[in-house]
């Protein structure tokens, strides 16, 4: 099932050629569910990697440091931020080096252009045309010198589950305008309702949200549409609590299954 329109190879094929021009790839997923934002799909063994557990702010944090250890387990280098931290202290857990030509990647939704620009901060400066590199392509400089490129590109999933499809609705990187499936909008209420431990189902829980919001139709009809859309989007923005859907426990179990 593929959720973006159009465009998903050509982007992968994007990113590929960049990956050629660089050194060190920094790959944005969202804390809430680290294994559904995994970039998926493109190798990135060859390069000196590094996850970067973004918005941690607003998920579990017990889960956010079971993902660490797990992903640390695997030898992968793993750092967690959040959009208001400071410049300083992500640069240090970066721990970039002078030499680095970095690109960063990430599935939509995941604080990747945030990154960037926190990483940009004030006294980046912009790089000229470098040997080989694609006409169009921008990069800035650190002020250790190390090279970023300033367009980094979109990296859109193919979404081959509903389960994959439902936890990445619950996170923003799914539009819920984009859901055509009703089935998808059940599983990702499922999801919300094992982690908030909520024994009402679907419909009762939707009918209730849109009383407590005073969204009604005419004779005092619940709008669910509108009740659905609301909540979703304050779900994604993590209006509802800090929540994570998903657990490092659980996807082994399903890779071991061959779920995934």
């Amino acid at each position: 099932m593929n959720w973006y329109p159009g465009h998903i190879e050509k982007a992968k094929r994007r990113i590929r050629e960049l990956l050629r021009m660089v050194d060190t790839v920094l790959e944005v997923r969202d804390a809430r569910a680290p294994f559904a934002t995994s970039a998926y799909g493109i190798d990135f063994s060859k390069k000196d990697s590094i996850i970067i557990l973004n918005k941690v702010d607003i998920a579990d944090e017990t889960v956010t440091k079971k993902w660490a250890s797990f992903l640390t387990a695997q030898g992968k280098r793993v750092v967690t931020t959040y959009k208001d931290e400071p410049r300083k202290v992500l640069l240090k857990k970066l721990s970039i080096e002078r030499t680095a030509k970095i690109l960063v990647v990430g599935v939509p939704n995941t604080g990747k252009s945030t990154i960037i620009n926190k990483l940009k901060g004030k006294k980046s400066s912009t790089v000229g045309a470098q040997p080989g590199v694609t006409r169009g392509i921008q990069w800035f400089s650190l002020e250790n010198g190390a090279k970023i490129l300033d367009t980094p590109g979109v990296l859109y999933k193919n979404i081959f589950n509903k389960d994959l499809a439902a936890k990445l609705l619950l996170v923003g990187s799914l539009p819920i305008e984009r859901v055509e499936d009703f089935t998808i909008l059940e599983r990702a209420y499922d999801i919300f309702r094992r982690v908030q431990y909520l024994e009402e189902d679907f419909n009762t829980f939707f009918e209730n949200f849109a009383k407590r919001r005073g969204f009604l139709k005419k004779g005092g009809i619940p709008d669910l549409e509108r009740a659905i859309n609301v909540f979703f989007t304050e779900v994604s923005q993590g209006k509802i609590g800090r929540l994570s859907f998903e657990r490092p426990d659980e996807i082994s179990r399903l890779e071991n299954e061959g779920e995934f």
